[in-house]
């Protein structure tokens, strides 16, 4: 018999392994009624070789609402109601399964569409299959659709995981029963093999527990390792998914400060270390400290009732320290996002602080907020340490007590030696748990500051709109219909009752006084931000029913403050267009003029840019700028200053080029310099918020020489 692949090929011609499991998934997405096409799931997933793999399946299909189990299973073990699934052979290629009926598969190349019933008795031994699902949403109409939902971002990625913690809890299980070996083995050498100088059975005795001990040790070893290979792959997958999230995050959504942002993502560091396998460990062991109890009130009757107390009192102790240093934590977690926001903004804008000798300021904020942290942590410091001493003091006084009721039980003929020694021994280990509890409790006070913050990242609003139209051609047309916007904390509207019309492939300029607007309307434009009134339209349809990822591919956007990332000119045009031809390349630095400034320098394309492209100059900056914005071709490009930084002869050279480029783009211009007008036709004055004037560029000029005049003719 064929494997499916096989079949595949004699049935249609072979799909291209570059794009198969994309093709694929967005055929079982449509399957299900899903708007979706392979550039919007794949859309900022870093794709190996720009093909997508089962390993970023999971995070593609989520964005088609579809939820994802992967198996390598055998076909025979396949049943109809787990399907449909994707098939991913080991060539490369991929194949979606819709039916079983006995031995026969229903399958489809999406590819081609076609559909043919395959026999699959002989399937590749390494394919995977991907079996796939609508995930299901309460509605409105359910009561339970306002309870808060769990960290699911959190715990799924420990669910993930759970066949390795099922062995790392057998692992546990034996552990814990191993030891009680040793408390039983001096029971019985000081009580049976002692008195009657047994030396055979002891002999026999001491082989079994060094056996034992042996066998527990190697149970230790690998519930560490199971615990760490688990840690590993949950770290791998939270630290994906939380830099993802933040990178989706609404522009309304983000902290005022980069700094904070990237403090609470740091934040990861410490929820990651309280679930490591120490913290795990730990938490499989308390129940376990029950079972020692049992133990030694069979052996000592009352003697239980010492580290009962013990056990009592740590916890005790850990709830009194709670709400203290709940407080403590939660200043120290503010003081320290304040901190580094302060240094997020003065090493970008360290120049400035130079140039204006304001080393002192920087120092004298720095100074004051190192000093108030510094404060909260020896409180943090002091509780911590608190809880350690007590931990070790309360393991100390659990031995003298049960020691000493115990002599005193065995002189009233009560106890035996060895029942004590073992009494003693289980006693440590019961109390054991308690004190690393105590110590738990007061990370788990610093780690839930972390996690909160994470949470609502989490949990904010992203870009991400279900059933987001899909974009692969704009015309250009632009309309805002009575827009008011004010920015988030701020109570002055940026916008208010704007209305305009851009026809498709016009060329629009936006001129006022700083801050009346123009720049916001772009961001509007680009679905950055939402309108809190009224609707902003392209080809009619509002901005916010776009996919954001797909609309923004539509658009070219130079803003005022062009940000390169640290690498070379190649990598910072190509961002997010790395699929673009050498040939296409050179068209775009013709069409922006980069190619005369790459002429200048040694290494061209090559030119390392610094972080935040510090070693080019502004213009130079503004023209990299540009020509990433020229590369996927726009059907709407946005100007924002963009030639503020260039020199007057790189300004006209400039205007010459973009009056006769991209011809049919529709072209938004905003600007100080009236020298930019020569590449618009029509001109738009914004003023506080609002559009006071709108027309021909020789019209409105003239009405701003002479306003008089101007009012008259309105």
């Amino acid at each position: 018999m064929n494997t499916l692949a096989e079949n595949l090929a004699e049935m249609a011609p072979s799909q291209p392994a570059a794009d198969a499991l994309a093709e694929a998934l967005v055929f079982v997405a449509r399957y299900f009624g899903r708007n979706a096409e392979a550039a919007q799931l794949t859309g900022g997933v870093p794709l190996p070789q720009g093909r997508l793999t089962g390993r970023e399946l999971a995070e593609c299909a989520a964005r088609a609402g579809l939820s994802l189990t992967s198996r390598a299973s055998s076909a025979d073990q396949v049943k109809a109601s787990w399907l449909p699934a994707i098939v991913e052979h080991s060539d490369g290629s991929a194949t979606v399964v819709l039916d079983r009926q006995d031995d026969k598969f229903e399958c489809v190349d999406p590819a081609s569409l076609q559909k043919s019933w395959l026999p699959l008795t002989v399937p590749d031994a390494g394919a995977t299959w991907h079996f796939l699902k609508p995930v299901f949403h309460f509605d409105s109409r359910s009561l339970l659709y306002f309870v808060r939902e769990p960290r699911r971002w959190f715990w799924d990625t420990f669910r993930m995981n759970r066949g390795i913690y099922g062995w790392a809890l057998l692992a546990t299980v034996f552990v814990n029963l191993i030891g009680l070996v040793l408390p039983f083995y001096s029971m019985a050498v000081y009580d049976r093999v002692v008195p009657n100088n047994a030396e055979e059975s002891l002999w026999v005795l001491t082989t079994a527990a060094i056996a034992v001990s042996l066998f527990d040790l190697l149970l230790r070893f690998l519930r560490g390792y199971f615990l760490e290979a688990a840690a590993r792959r949950s770290d791998i997958s939270l630290s994906s998914r939380v830099f993802a999230q933040s990178l989706r995050l609404r522009a309304a959504s983000r902290p005022a400060s980069g700094g904070v942002l990237a403090n609470s993502v740091r934040d990861f560091d410490a929820v990651r270390e309280f679930f490591a396998s120490t913290t795990l460990t730990v938490i499989g062991d308390l129940p376990f400290m029950l079972l020692y109890l049992a133990v030694i009130a069979a052996i000592g009757g009352w003697l239980v009732l010492v580290p009962i107390t013990g056990v009592l009192l740590a916890m005790l102790a850990a709830l009194l320290m709670r709400k203290r240093l709940a407080r403590v934590v939660d200043r120290l977690t503010r003081k320290n996002s304040q901190r580094t926001a302060h240094l997020f903004e003065v090493m970008n804008g360290i120049d400035t602080v130079k140039a204006l000798g304001a080393e002192a300021w920087a120092r004298q904020r720095w100074e004051v907020q190192c000093a108030a942290i510094a404060e909260d942590n020896l409180q943090a410091r002091e509780l911590s340490t608190f809880a350690s001493h007590l931990s070790t003091a309360l393991f100390a006084l659990d031995t003298v007590f049960i020691v000493m009721f115990g002599a005193l039980m065995i002189g009233a003929k009560q106890l035996t030696l060895g029942q004590l020694i073992a009494v003693s021994m289980l006693g440590s280990r019961a109390i054991a748990p308690a004190g690393q509890w105590v110590a738990l409790v007061m990370r788990w006070y610093q780690t839930r500051a972390s996690l909160e913050a994470l949470e609502k990242i989490m949990t904010a609003p992203t870009d991400d709109r279900p059933g987001g139209l899909f974009v692969s051609s704009l015309r250009g047309e632009v309309e805002f219909r009575d827009v008011n916007f004010a920015y988030p904390q701020r109570a002055a509207p940026a916008l208010q009752g704007a209305n305009l019309r851009i026809a498709a492939g016009e060329r629009v300029a936006f001129i006022g006084r700083l801050g009346s607007g123009k720049s916001t309307a772009l961001r509007l434009l680009l679905n950055l931000y939402e309108p809190s009134a009224g609707a902003v339209l392209l080809d009619g349809i509002a901005a916010a029913q776009y996919d954001a990822r797909a609309l923004r591919r539509q658009v070219g956007y130079v803003p005022q403050d062009v940000v390169l990332f640290h690498g070379d000119i190649r990598e910072n045009i190509l961002l997010g267009a790395v699929d673009l031809s050498d040939d296409d390349l050179r068209k775009v630095l013709a069409l922006s003029g980069l190619d005369e400034v790459l002429a200048q320098l040694p290494e061209g394309l090559a030119t390392q840019v610094g972080e935040r492209g510090e070693r080019l100059s502004g213009g130079q900056r503004q023209l990299v700028g540009l020509a990433r914005a020229l590369v996927r071709a726009p059907k709407l490009l946005l100007l924002d200053e963009p030639s503020s930084m260039m020199d007057p002869a790189t300004e006209q050279q400039f205007i010459a080029r973009m009056k006769s480029a991209l011809p049919g783009t529709t072209v938004v211009l905003v600007t100080h310099r009236m020298a930019m007008l020569k590449m618009v036709e029509r001109v738009l004055v914004f003023d506080r918020g609002r559009i006071v004037m709108n027309g021909p560029v020789e019209q409105v000029l003239r009405r701003l020489a002479n306003p008089a005049a101007g009012a008259e003719a309105a």
